[in-house]
């Protein structure tokens, strides 16, 4: 995340935390099926609100990155293993068009929810390439973040120890 962003983001997910309060389920998961949902910023930093208290694995992916399609059956290994009472997931694809993630959704099924992004979004993170891994401890602070496919083994070792913190 851009550096102007983190002194105004207590601020920020103060306001959104009350505001996901006020408008019901922020964080019930968009389906892999029918119309995708696209997120910008504030949809995102709304989530993140009212994500206090668990931990949030973001990864931004596209459907013509080989390495990005091998992680989501990882995303998928953590949600068998922790419950979103625990840890929430978004993989944010990068994809041009809803057509297009539509289209690999239907030959590749996931339990994930997948979510589209508005530009901003990546670039808001720092995001120079997919695939792209954030890790959000149960404060909403940045615990890990990398560029690059990662095993479930790997990913398990940064999430466990934040799940019994």
């Amino acid at each position: 995340m851009n550096a102007y962003v983190r002194p105004l983001w207590a601020g920020v997910l103060s306001c959104l935390l009350l505001l996901a309060a006020c408008s019901g389920d922020a964080t019930a998961p968009a389906p892999s099926g029918g119309k995708l949902e696209t997120l910008d910023m504030p949809a995102v930093e709304q989530r993140f609100a009212a994500n206090k208290g668990k931990i949030t694995l973001v990864m931004f992916w596209a459907t013509w990155c080989p390495a990005c399609k091998t992680e989501l059956p990882v995303l998928e290994q953590l949600r068998a293993k922790y419950p979103p009472e625990e840890l929430d997931i978004l993989a944010i694809s990068v994809d041009d068009t809803e057509e297009i993630m539509a289209e690999y959704l239907k030959s590749r099924p996931t339990t994930v929810p997948v979510y589209l992004s508005k530009a901003e979004v990546g670039s808001e993170f720092g995001v120079k390439g997919v695939p792209a891994l954030y890790v959000l401890d149960k404060n909403g602070q940045v615990a890990f973040n990398s560029a690059g496919a990662y095993p479930f083994e790997m990913l398990d070792q940064v999430i466990g120890p934040l799940a019994r913190d």
